[in-house]
This record gives structure tokens, sequence and C-alpha cells, in this order.
């Protein structure tokens, strides 16, 4: 008898009420842990957060998206997915993280305490959690948030992504409890008997060019010198193209790279801005060396990832993702978005496309991050 039970689906109906039906036509099942959904910000999120609370007898995570995934379907945009999951093995406790500008290290030691007080409820031996964070991903607050949690959980590792609003970069939300926040976070602590594994693949390598932060406003992650020079016209010269010609495609096909303890870490752009300088996604700040990135295959980067979870995880039920929407934009220009989800399909899977990631107590960017929930057979 399997241990687990795991449902997903879709909608792309307009009408915030008529998707969730759609979405608990296709997924509701008995004894319910949790709902996991990620939606479009189209939708009346006043309305579609008081239909979820209203239909679905279990806790609900979830956040807005800068697109959406799920089995079957590819890549989609403007859409809600949502995943049930039904286990006797599992439990899912969410709290709500707000006034994220003033977050500290006592504000983490709070959520802990709330989340972790009470034991495991009922999974004393086997100690298995993670943490699934979903972050506002305009708030700019992810490092310090991610960091002073994982600090305070030690072992318990902490997952997710930060919350998008289809690249219009104006406002994005976390779900909690029927309604939807901005300027907030979301963890779910996940407690469980089965087997799990966090997955994490970034398939840029350094290249020689090197550039050294001259000039940065880390508050707003805005570069303005780079060598002492123009931001946007140093970067513009290192790829080729005209300043003028600066897009998110092309930000996706050449981040930048941050070498810290041996690893590389992704420092994407978000935006050229009117002035000349560069906003990015992540920590910047003055002093800092950077080197242009260098992609390798993303797909196979991805399979690779894929085939070593299985050797933690090899009755996998249920891939909760968190994809950098810069990786969707490569996937998408370089004509590989069949390729993609024929690895995506490998496994059950629900996730969404973001304004960066949270992995190993760091905020990254162009990065897939997820767990991978199995069963014991």
């Amino acid at each position: 008898m399997k241990a687990v039970s795991v449902r997903t689906s879709i909608s792309v109906a307009a009408d915030a009420e008529e998707a969730v039906r759609e979405l608990a036509d296709a997924i509701m099942q008995p004894e319910m842990a949790v709902v996991v959904f990620f939606c479009s910000v189209r939708y009346d999120l006043a309305a579609l957060g008081k239909a979820l609370r209203k239909t679905f007898p279990c806790p609900i995570i979830g956040c807005t998206s800068a697109g959406e995934f799920v089995s079957g379907m590819g890549y989609r945009k403007g859409s809600i997915v949502a995943a049930s999951i039904s286990s006797s093995e599992l439990s899912v406790r969410p709290v709500l993280i707000d006034s994220l500008s003033s977050f500290s290290q006592d504000a983490a030691d709070n959520v802990a305490s709330s989340l972790l007080g009470n034991g495991l409820q009922g999974h004393e031996e086997k100690n298995n959690r993670f943490g699934l964070l979903m972050i506002d991903g305009l708030s700019g607050a992810e490092e310090r948030v991610v960091f002073a949690l994982q600090k305070v959980f030690g072992s318990v590792p902490i997952v997710g992504g930060s919350a998008g609003d289809d690249l219009e970069l104006h406002k994005t939300f976390v779900y909690h409890d029927g309604e939807f926040h901005s300027g907030a976070a979301l963890l779910a602590l996940f407690e469980t008997t089965l087997p799990f594994t966090v997955l994490q693949a970034q398939h840029f390598v350094r290249s020689e060019s090197r550039f050294q932060i001259t000039d940065a406003d880390p508050d707003s992650r805005t570069v303005f010198t780079i060598n002492d020079r123009r931001a946007a016209s140093v970067y513009a010269e290192a790829i080729g193209v005209p300043e003028n010609d600066l897009t998110p495609d092309l930000f996706s096909l050449h981040p930048l790279i941050l070498r810290v303890a041996g690893q590389n870490y992704v420092r994407a752009v978000r935006a050229a801005l009117p002035d000349g300088s560069l906003q990015f996604y992540s920590a910047i700040e003055t002093g800092l060396i950077l080197y242009l990135g260098t992609s390798h295959d993303i797909v196979a980067n991805l399979e690779r990832a894929f085939y070593d979870s299985l050797i933690q995880v090899p009755y996998p039920k249920l891939l909760i993702g968190c994809e950098c929407i810069h990786r969707r934009l490569e996937v998408e220009s370089l004509g590989l978005t069949h390729k993609m989800q024929r690895v995506l399909d490998r496994m059950e899977h629900i996730g969404f496309h973001t304004y960066g990631e949270q992995v190993d107590a760091l905020h990254v960017n162009q990065t897939f991050t997820g767990v991978i929930l199995g069963d014991h057979s």
C-alpha cells in the first residue's frame, strides 16, 4: 500500500472561483495533508484567496508567479497550477512572516519557536523536516530572511523561491489563510517520515571576463559603475550589443557570477535603468568582483540533478520546483522548451518561475531549486 497519494492539475479559467472549482475537481482527495499552488497575478486575488480557503479543508500554501509549470503541460503563463498531497506520514504547518523590512534574527527565532515548539506531531521516530519558503520577490529582503531562518533551523533544509508577477515588476504576493500578502513571506514546515531530497541545478560557469563593482546601492540592488565606468555600458560591451538593446532575454543568457568559497553563484541583472545603471535580482555591493557567466547545457544539467536526486529518493511522488524566470527565458530563446518538458515529466511535478531562489542559506539566481518527496517503495 502506498504511503502517499499525489494529484496535480492546472486551470486557465479567467474567473477565480471557476479556476478553483476546476482544480478541486481534479485534485480533491481524502485526508489531504496540504495543497500547494502557484498562480498568475492576473487573477482577482481577493476572490481567489477566499475560494481556496472555502474549498480545501487542509493547509494551503502558494504564491504569485512569473510563470507556472505542471506535469504534462510544460511551461505556462496566466494560469493556476496546484497539487494535493495525501499521507498519514506528512504534516504541514505554514506561518506568515510579515514586515520583511524589519525582519531580524529575533523574528526568525520566534518563527522557529512557533513551528518547532510542539514537537513532531507524531513523527518523533524519524526527525525528517524541511521548510518550503515563498517570499515577496520585490522586497529585497531575501538574503537577510533566508540566512536568519537557516541559522535558527540548523540542519533542517530551507528551500524556496521569490514570488513573481509575470515580469511586471510591480507587486508580488504570498498566500496565507485565505488572503494574499505583499511585503511578506510564507514558511511552511513539512514534517514527514517519507523520503525526500533537496534539488538544486545551476548551469553557468565563470568566464575570464572580470568586473569590479565600483559604485553600488545595496538597498536597491543597483550598480552604478563597473570598473569606474557606467555599468550598463560596460556590461553591454562585454556581451557584444549596443546598450540600448539590453533586454531580459539577453540578461538571461549573460548573467554575472560571484565566486564564494570555490562555488559559483549567479547574480542576474533585473533591468538596465535610464541612467545607465544596472539593477539586480540579488544582493550586490561596492567592491565585489564578478565574472561574466558562460552557459553549459541547461537541459543536460537538470537531467544530471534529477539523476543524482533519484539516488536519494528512488520512488519519487512529487517535485515542488522553483525555477528562475531567467532560466525560462533562456530555454525559450534557445528553442529548448519541449526538451525541458521531457525532463520535468520524468516525475510528477508542480512549480513556478521565480524572481530568485533560496537554498543553503543563500538567495541565488538562475537556479532550479526544489524538493522531491517520495514513497517507501
